[in-house]
């Protein structure tokens, strides 16, 4: 009986050692991940403000950032509705999983189309009334923000 009790002991040790490393090597690839993400995004950013320049960069940061600060509701949906998928294939219930993703189409589409509503309304709003664009860049400022908001709709979309 102590034989099996010392043989779970060490198996147990076992498996312990090998998750202590997964988290390790894992958190190792995130770190270098992050790292090279970092170093793209600083040699984007210079390439960006050289071709634009600092009046059409700064148009393009402005507006560009309004919208892509909403960007963390694609990533609470995404962990909310990971969540209700990870649920339903524990229970192993595969025509609930459909329904489930089903309903969590149908809200992100729903949802990408009030934020495309209220960013076309309010956001054209506030670029033509609040912020200061030279006359000659409105254009280019109405076209970054149309490609923006497309770009997150699509985002939302697709993330489920």
């Amino acid at each position: 009986m102590i034989d099996v009790i010392l043989h779970t002991s060490e198996l147990e040790n076992n498996i312990l050692m090998s998750s202590n490393r997964n988290i390790a090597k894992n958190t190792l690839f995130l770190y270098l991940r992050m790292a090279l993400i970092m170093l793209v995004s600083l040699y984007t950013v210079r390439v960006i403000l050289n071709e634009l320049g600092v009046e059409d960069y700064g148009i393009y940061s402005a507006i560009g950032g309004i919208i892509s600060t909403l960007s963390f509701v694609t990533s609470i949906l995404t962990n909310a509705s990971q969540r209700f998928f990870s649920i339903e294939i524990g229970q192993k219930k595969i025509t609930k999983l459909k329904k489930t993703f089903s309903s969590i189409v149908l809200i992100y589409i729903s949802l990408g189309l009030v934020v495309v509503l209220f960013a076309e309304t309010l956001g054209s709003w506030f670029i033509h009334n609040k912020m200061t664009i030279p006359e000659f860049r409105t254009d280019a400022a109405n076209w970054v923000f149309q490609c923006t908001i497309i770009s997150f709709f699509i985002s939302i979309i697709t993330a489920p």
